[in-house]
């Protein structure tokens, strides 16, 4: 092994720059032109003021400062002290050079924050040999950090280094309503390579994946080795289609890699899940939980394979028994969701809608253009991200609402509702017909459904009875004083509609109705449901009663 010579160690990867401070112009010029024929890039200052909005300028990214002690502003030892506070990406080392060479100043000048001590006249010599060996730290600092942010294994970033470029990048996503892609795969049948050829074998696998991974994304693309054998990226301005389109790609790339062991060549295959955010996504968590149950989905059906979250939308646990069949007995999302009693339009100001949700006690609401279709959903949450800007009035619903919704349609099964919401921790789907909002399906109203029905039931061939006697009388009392109280409310609903105003018909039609829809969930619960008894069916009775 070679010994490495002292200009390895001094030399930089990146041409460093320094900040010279110093109110003396001769002196100013001396140092930079002894430090430009070394190859740094040097920028001056004259005093404090002019040095910190040098530090403080985000283009500037200085390595070295070489201070004066005597500034016209102030002295060196302050700004030391201040600099110290400029939060950098890297460390900054600090000369403070002075013709004040005693003991006790230098003592003072290392406690304010300085690395190193120089006084004047400057030497060239013994400035260069003092620079050279703060090099040498922020060498030894560089290469710590990218030990420290990098998978020793696979050189690829780290999990907590990815964390944290992602979150600028869902920040960035969310304020400007850019697509965004998050894809996660893992090795299929990893176990297997370990098992037969060995773990080194296996960390040869993982080298060769992540080389083909790192090789197949773009500079913007964040990266990482998630854990084990799974990796992760996100893709920033990447629609789902196209986030497909890039996973199949490398899918296929890795399925053709040969990957040579001491003792054998191996290919191996990966399998993939694919998730976009969402409306109910909080957070990135909760987009990478997706992606990671799309994974495991994918896995499931036979690995080598892309899910994406449209495919797990739709897709059902094997229930060879045939329980899951008994409990939905062919309940569809129609039968358990809670429609929806009103919509706004992207026009409406932020000022409006806050007021409204806070008059009728509304948490969130569809929106919809003109022809009634739906496009974007607004929540409380949405209004309080502006809620402190000046000019709520001038705000519309379409600048702050969610577009990209998860819809259902009111046939399809509630099973396949349930499984999804039982897997993420999305907590409410909207439900759809012809592009129009219909209702909302959340867990709440999942388990109001099962209380209602499924756990009511006691089969005796195809009939459903009540538990016993005494229940059905309580159950038939409750269900004579909702319908009664939703018969008076349905006559003081035509009652006000015929003599208010029109331009009192909207907010005083949807708080009624809301009462109303109260109601009905009283009438489910007295009830034990017959293939469908959702607040759906109960339109025809609330008419006939109102009548």
């Amino acid at each position: 092994m070679s010994t490495p010579t002292v200009q390895q160690f001094d030399s930089c990867p990146i041409r460093s720059r320094v900040l010279v401070v110093d109110d003396d112009k001769l002196i100013r010029t001396l140092i930079s032109e002894f430090l430009t024929r070394e190859g740094y890039e040097v920028v001056t200052a004259d005093n404090c003021l002019q040095a910190l909005d040098l530090l403080e300028d985000p283009k500037h990214e200085f390595k070295f400062m070489v201070t004066d002690w005597e500034l016209p502003d102030g002295n060196g030892i302050d700004l030391i002290r201040h600099a110290r506070h400029v939060v950098q990406s890297h460390y900054m080392y600090i000369v403070m050079a002075t013709s004040h060479g005693d003991r006790e100043n230098l003592t003072r000048a290392l406690n304010s924050g300085a690395d190193d001590f120089l006084t004047k006249p400057i030497d060239r010599s013994e400035l260069i040999a003092r620079i050279r060996a703060g090099q040498r730290i922020l060498n030894l600092e560089t290469r710590l950090t990218q030990l420290a942010n990098t998978d020793v294994l696979t050189g690829l970033p780290t999990r907590r280094v990815f964390e944290e470029l992602v979150a600028k990048e869902w920040s960035r996503a969310q304020r400007y309503r850019l697509p965004l892609s998050c894809v996660i795969f893992d090795i299929d049948f990893f176990k297997r390579i370990n098992d037969i050829h060995g773990h080194a074998a296996g960390d040869q696998v993982l080298r060769e994946i992540a080389r083909v991974f790192a090789s197949s994304v773009r500079k913007s693309d964040i990266i990482c080795r998630y854990g084990g054998e799974e990796f992760c990226a996100i893709l920033p301005e990447t629609s789902s289609a196209q986030a497909y389109i890039w996973a199949d790609n490398i899918r296929k790339r890795i399925a053709a890699t040969e990957v040579i062991l001491d003792a054998a060549v191996v290919n191996v295959t990966i399998s993939l899940g694919l998730a976009e955010p969402l409306s109910e996504m909080e957070d990135l968590s909760d987009l990478i939980e997706v992606a990671d149950h799309c994974l495991l989905e994918a896995k499931s059906k036979g690995r080598n394979q892309i899910v994406a979250f449209n495919e797990l939308r739709e897709s059902v646990c094997n229930d060879p028994s045939g329980h899951l069949e008994s409990i939905f007995q062919g309940a569809i999302a129609a039968d358990a969701m809670t429609p929806v009693v009103s919509t706004v339009t992207p026009q409406s100001s932020v000022f409006d809608i806050s007021q409204f949700f806070l008059d009728y006690r509304i948490p969130s609401a569809p929106v919809v253009d003109d022809e009634g279709t739906l496009v974007g959903i607004v929540s409380e949450k949405d209004l309080m991200s502006v809620a402190v800007r000046s000019n709520p009035h001038e705000i519309e619903i379409s600048e702050v609402m969610r577009r990209n919704l998860i819809c259902y349609p009111p046939s399809i099964s509630l099973r396949v509702v349930w499984e999804f919401l039982n897997r993420v921790s999305i907590r409410t789907v909207l439900i759809t017909e012809n592009g129009k909002a219909v209702g909302v399906l959340s867990r709440q109203s999942i388990l109001r459904w099962f209380a209602n029905t499924a756990w009511k039931r006691k089969d005796h061939g195809n009939s459903l009875a009540f538990q016993d006697e005494q229940e059905q009388r309580l159950a038939m009392r409750r269900l004579e004083q909702a319908a009664k109280i939703l018969a008076e409310t349905s006559r003081q609903l035509t009652y006000d509609v015929e003599t208010r105003t029109p331009d009192e018909h909207g907010a005083m039609v949807i708080g009624t109705v809301s009462k109303m829809q109260d109601l009905m969930v009283e009438l489910l619960a007295s009830v034990g449901g017959n293939g469908g008894n959702g607040a759906m069916h109960l339109h025809s009775a609330i008419e006939s009663l109102g009548e």
